[in-house]
């Protein structure tokens, strides 16, 4: 089966590793728009569940010990309000619940994967359209060049755009993720945590170098306000939101940012063409559940692939169907912690953290969440 996968990201990637695992095709091209030698997204950090780090090491993927920070426990509390709950990996006799990773060494890791593997990828290579031919799907390229494949894999965030068939639902979040870096004069090793205060949820993730990743979610406005902060009152403000958990926190990197919106295609498959991660959905960060349910896409895409009866398109349109459950509660989930928990005012404040306490107290509820969201 020759297969195109429109996308060198982490889930096209992945996507091509795992159908050469699964010995689903031996001719596998990548097309990627970008030069072999553009930086990979600078400083950001990602969070990876147990269950996605697990796929990716099957597919011979393997971040070095010394650019992993594992992630033992998640602790999620309200500024300002009563209300914890802690996920912690002993709950679930687990070793951790993830661990977080620079994306230029996770990358660099499904880089080298590939290579390794013999799959092709091809540079600069912007792709103008996908259509169907027959059973099959042919890709266009900017270039001139027509390119004919039995399955064609859309794994790139503008890929939806690209066929007709596929719609893209968008909704503008009226947020901006504030993205810096912290230190901290008390740090707990091995935790992440999860703050919601008001207009939207701070997080703070462990990274390998020792400090921490912070993800801010604000109102669009008050983004604009903080990016034009001195590092004094920056700082002033980031640990008023978080709090002494950590003691005192120290800004060591630059500001930046980025818009938050929400996508969904639908439908994702259609003849010989699927969509997957970024080309199938958009979430909001909160929770860190973005790439997680695009590595999830990409197994369960090869593992359907490898066991496909009929033909491809019934495959892929199955594929679609049964992912719906995952990608709906995945979705669903992100958005009641980025929106059930942004607004200030003890009439929201003391139900949510009753909720928090409840499933802190219920260790069943606790353990089935954690195992649903690591493992």
């Amino acid at each position: 089966m020759k297969t195109l996968i429109v996308g060198a990201g982490p889930v096209g990637l992945a996507t091509a590793l795992a159908l050469k695992y699964r010995c689903v095709s031996d001719d596998i091209t990548v097309l990627e728009a970008g030069s072999e030698n553009a930086v990979a997204f600078g400083d950001r950090n990602i969070a990876l569940s147990s269950a996605s780090w697990r796929f990716l090491a099957k597919l011979g993927v393997t971040v070095s010990a010394s650019e992993r920070a594992s992630i033992r426990e998640v602790e999620i509390t309200q500024r300002g309000a009563f209300g914890l709950l802690r996920l912690d990996a002993t709950d679930v006799a687990a070793a951790e619940l993830g661990a977080a990773s620079p994306y230029p060494a996770l990358k660099a890791a499904l880089d080298n994967a590939t290579h390794a593997a013999g799959i092709q990828i091809l540079y600069g290579a912007k792709v103008s359209s996908v259509q169907h031919v027959a059973q099959h799907a042919e890709v266009h390229l900017e270039s001139g060049e027509q390119m004919r494949a039995d399955c064609v894999v859309l794994a790139d965030g503008a890929g939806s755009d690209l066929v007709a068939e596929f719609k893209r639902t968008e909704r503008d979040s009226g947020q901006t993720a504030i993205i810096t870096r912290v230190s901290a004069s008390k740090p707990r090793r091995s935790v992440a945590f999860e703050r919601f205060t008001d207009g939207g949820a701070l997080a703070l993730i462990p990274r390998a170098d020792r400090d921490w990743t912070v993800v801010w979610a604000r109102p669009r406005v008050d983004a604009e306000r903080m990016l034009q902060l001195d590092t004094t009152s920056l700082t002033s403000e980031i640990n008023a939101a978080f709090g002494n958990t950590m003691g005192e926190l120290t800004l060591t990197a630059k500001l930046t940012s980025y818009p938050l919106v929400w996508r969904f295609v639908e439908p994702r498959a259609s003849g010989a063409i699927v969509a997957l991660g970024n080309a199938a959905q958009g979430l909001h960060p909160v929770a860190a559940q973005g790439l997680n349910l695009g590595l999830a896409d990409a197994q369960q895409f090869a593992d359907a692939m490898a066991k496909k009866s009929a033909g491809i398109a019934a495959t892929l349109t199955s594929f679609a169907r049964q992912r719906g459950v995952d990608r709906v509660t995945r979705i669903g989930f992100t958005g009641l912690l980025a929106y059930g928990f942004d607004r200030g005012g003890w009439l929201l404040d003391v139900p949510r953290g009753l909720g928090l306490t409840a499933v802190q107290m219920l260790p069943p509820l606790r353990r089935q969440l954690t195992r649903r969201l690591a493992l």
